[in-house]
């Protein structure tokens, strides 16, 4: 018999997880470090951090295949997954450090390679963004105010952008309120010290469609998503527009209008023609962050979008930024991520 800690997880399960972190000891310097947030080990066994100011770089270390290899086998083994010739990718996250894993072995890869995403360890504040310039006092003012007034918000921004960690600034913002607030996603990344708060985590069996559904019989104030990648976007955003307003999500696009195009598409996903009319409605903001390597803070917030809704007769967006003049911008069929 298995016993079982308080985490839900079996000791045979956390002693299988200390092995993972004994198997990748020689990159326990840069888990410790709080400035970054992600170690990549490509297939020559290089080691390159991500990290906050300074970008992408190559560190000097160096894993061997074997060792990394015998990583990947032991976290597999540890989440009752295989790896091998026929499955030779694995992705997984060691509960209690947060990392998020992606593992990869021959044949799909020359050597084993590993891809670490850590959670973000410290929560900055709307005015930390301020003091770093990665955004302006008039847009931080117009932040706060549209996470007060319960706007809905869309953060939109690539592949380690930080558009989890501006959202923890929203979130930050948002728990000076008594909101019961709901907190979906797949790997626990967001941080919310709000007293009235409930976090749920996505799998296989629990989807993210069903999370949402379920949400609204928990009675939130406001619907949090760590991130929209699926159909899911649709159940969202009907809940956003009736009765639900202030949620905040995260979506990979390449810039704020091409947020709502990906919105679009993720619904298509479930239903055949994207209703825009209801993208148009649902969405308040959408604030768009990106890398920037000649940045001191490594990235910074290039813009925020007001969504005043969708014209149905022109097919266009009406949109506009900051103080500027309405827009309207007709959506592509399909957006390219």
């Amino acid at each position: 018999m298995n016993l079982v800690n308080g985490n839900g997880h079996t000791l045979s399960q956390e002693r299988q997880y200390a092995m993972v972190m004994t198997a990748l000891k020689d990159l326990t310097p840069h888990f410790e470090n709080n400035q970054i947030v992600e170690v990549l080990v490509n297939p020559d066994g290089a080691v390159w951090v991500d990290e906050i100011g300074l970008g992408l770089r190559k560190t000097g270390a160096w894993m061997g295949a074997p060792e990394v290899e015998r990583a990947i086998r032991l976290m597999a083994t540890a989440q009752h997954a295989q790896v091998g010739l026929h499955n030779a990718s694995l992705a997984a996250t060691i509960p209690g450090y947060g990392f998020r894993i992606q593992g990869d072995l021959p044949p799909i890869v020359e050597r084993p390679t590993l891809s670490i995403r850590k959670p973000a360890s410290l929560v900055y504040s709307l005015q930390d963004y301020v003091e770093h310039a990665i955004v302006t006092e008039e847009h931080a003012a117009l932040l706060r105010h549209s996470v007060l007034t319960k706007k809905n918000i869309i953060v939109s921004g690539g592949t380690g952008s930080g558009k989890t960690t501006l959202t923890n600034a929203l979130l930050k913002v948002a728990s000076s309120t008594t909101d019961r607030m709901v907190l979906i996603e797949d790997n626990r990344e967001l941080q919310c010290d709000s007293d009235n708060k409930v976090g749920l985590l996505t799998n296989v069996d629990y989807p993210m469609r069903r999370a949402v559904m379920d949400t609204l019989r928990r009675r939130p104030d406001r619907i949090i998503i760590g991130e929209i990648r699926d159909g899911a976007a649709l159940d969202l955003l009907k809940s956003w527009n009736t009765g639900h307003p202030g949620g905040i999500s995260t979506i990979h696009a390449n810039d704020p209008i091409g947020a709502l195009h990906r919105l679009c598409t993720l619904i298509e996903e479930v239903v055949l023609h994207a209703p825009k009319e209801l993208v148009g409605e649902a969405v308040d903001l959408v604030v768009h962050i990106q890398r920037d390597h000649a940045h001191p803070g490594g990235r910074r917030v290039t813009g925020i979008m007001h969504v005043d809704g969708y014209d149905t007769q022109q097919q266009t967006w009406i949109v506009h930024e900051g103080s500027s003049s309405r827009e309207r911008y007709k959506p592509c069929e399909k957006e390219q991520i």
